[in-house]
């Protein structure tokens, strides 16, 4: 069946009911990704979410001056849900895979299909609380200096730190790789 681990991980949130199922199994597809592949553009509307079966992706955006900025890093078992897309309105940022992915996708049409169930509504909260958390902790690592960011990053995330670049994660943590890896090299 596809979308087995999606399934799984839903009913870990929420009771699952025979009639969602059958409603959700309809609605998921499995995708397979290359490292690399860009699998949303900016100015794009999202049209579905993403359940990260095995693989790592990340989001970023271009400032005015054209520097990268990477928002947030995508792991196994990790939903990627996007408030805008859930909206229709369009995204400013890009989604790419960085390794070999298996993604479960619903569409956000879908979603509105299920939204009738009553599991579906938990489900949605979820998936918004997750993102706003997700947010939250990044703002909030913001504020912090370099060193206390590298830190506190590293002890929350360290699957991170061996998956993405330093490039990458100096991006997220809004610094230079050249300070990233001072700091990195003081724990060697």
């Amino acid at each position: 069946m596809t979308g087995e681990s999606l399934i799984s991980y839903l009913s870990a949130i929420a009771k699952l009911s025979p009639t969602f199922l059958e409603d959700l199994e309809s609605g998921i597809d499995e995708e397979q990704y290359k490292p690399h592949q860009i699998i949303h553009a900016a100015g794009q509307t999202e049209n579905r979410l993403w359940f990260v079966e095995r693989g790592f992706a990340r989001s970023y955006y271009f400032d005015p001056t054209g520097k990268e900025h990477t928002l947030s890093f995508y792991l196994g078992n990790e939903i990627i849900f996007s408030y805008k897309g859930y909206w229709k309105e369009p995204v400013d940022y890009y989604l790419e895979i960085l390794t070999p992915s298996l993604l479960i996708s619903l569409t956000y049409d879908s979603l509105y299909i299920l939204e009738r169930h009553e599991e579906a509504k938990s489900l949605i909260r979820t998936f918004i609380r997750q993102r706003y958390y997700q947010e939250l902790f990044k703002s909030r690592l913001m504020t912090w200096t370099a060193e206390e960011r590298y830190h506190q990053y590293r002890k929350s995330h360290p699957e991170i730190f061996k998956l993405a670049s330093i490039r990458l994660i100096a991006s997220y943590l809004n610094m230079t790789r050249e300070n990233l890896s001072r700091l990195m090299g003081r724990e060697s």
